[in-house]
């Protein structure tokens, strides 16, 4: 263990740590999970908000400080309508400091159209009156149609869709069969998780999550694909070390940028869920539960169904690329050892 300022070094340059001895227990416990999610999500139901179900939406511009969003929330209550999210605009922050409001009122599943413009028509006059000319402006309201939104949700999935076979072609022709499958199910592993976490909260589905959704995705095979590099790069200047070894050497060798890299962004995440309000908020909570699980499955799910795949494979007389090469070397002599031992040992 090393931690150094200067530079930003966590671990020494000779770290190892045997990650997989636990590789049964954490796929495990990622099955485990993603079937949580997938029992959260179906018994408790995606909570689709405005963008994909339709409804209308109300810019309140405020003329006196007075009236807050608590204010305006009563004024909702009063008007009868249950499902209406009041957020500010033109601000990034909870704090209620903007002159603006808007008031969204969300289609329930298999309501009428007219239904929910009749809502919208009634909350203006009970604002109209509860309030008065002299501290608030109605500045629009604007009716969404709920054939948008399903057009909107079905391009979202296909466009997760395409990634998952764009990212397994990707994979399988940069690397081969036996690391395809461990990123792809490490990214449907991290979606469902998240979507999982999202529905228990009962955050809302917007627009903005799916555009979290392929931003999990992108980043979860970046981290994957790093570690997959080292894990090829060990692979062949290291022939005879054990399939096992070479990942625990890759994972330890690339734990210092893993780790720095996501706490960065989760400390970016943590100010954004924080301080964040509406979509910002909803994408920034997204995410901030897509990187840790990205990380985690990066390590402990992409690696040991690596593992497991060219066990399988080999098995099946499918031998890695460089398995001639490794018949030619005697066995116990290591022809390529870590850079930083050749440098030692080159003193000598």
């Amino acid at each position: 263990m090393a931690f150094k300022l200067g530079n930003i070094q966590i671990f020494s340059n000779t770290y190892y740590f045997d990650f997989m001895k636990w590789r049964k227990l954490t796929v495990g416990i990622s099955v485990l999970l993603v079937i949580a999610s997938f029992l959260v999500v179906g018994i408790k139901g995606i909570n689709y908000s405005i963008d994909f179900l339709g409804g209308a939406e109300i810019q309140v511009n405020v003329l006196n400080p007075a009236v807050s969003a608590d204010a305006l929330r009563s004024a909702v209550v009063e008007a009868g309508i249950a499902n209406a999210e009041i957020t500010t605009t033109g601000v990034l922050s909870k704090k209620e400091s903007s002159n603006s409001y808007l008031v969204r009122i969300q289609r329930k599943s298999g309501e009428d159209e007219n239904k929910t413009t009749d809502k919208a028509s009634r909350l203006v006059s009970v604002l109209k009156s509860h309030f008065g000319a002299d501290k608030i402006q109605i500045a629009s309201v604007t009716n969404i149609s709920g054939k948008v939104g399903k057009e909107d949700a079905y391009k979202g999935y296909m466009a997760l869709l395409f990634a998952c076979v764009g990212i397994l072609l990707y994979v399988a022709i940069r690397f081969d069969a036996r690391f395809a499958p461990g990123a792809v199910l490490c990214l449907i592993h991290n979606v469902v998780i998240a979507l999982g976490v999202m529905t228990l909260l009962d955050r809302p589905f917007t627009t903005a999550s799916i555009a979290a959704f392929l931003t999990i995705v992108g980043y979860s095979i970046n981290d994957t694909v790093i570690v997959y590099d080292r894990i090829r790069e060990t692979r062949l200047l290291q022939p005879q070390l054990p399939m096992v070894t070479v990942v625990n050497r890759s994972i330890s060798q690339t734990m210092n940028r893993t780790i720095l890299t996501s706490t960065t962004g989760i400390l970016a995440l943590l100010v954004l869920s924080l301080l964040g309000g509406g979509t910002i908020e909803d994408f920034a909570i997204t995410m901030l539960v897509g990187i840790v699980v990205g990380t985690y499955s990066s390590i402990y799910v992409a690696a040991p169904l690596t593992l497991m795949m060219d066990s399988v494979l080999n098995k099946f007389g499918f031998h890695a690329k460089n398995s001639a090469e490794q018949d030619k070397i005697p066995k116990g002599k290591d022809y390529a050892p870590p850079i930083l031992i050749r440098k030692k040992t080159s003193g000598k």
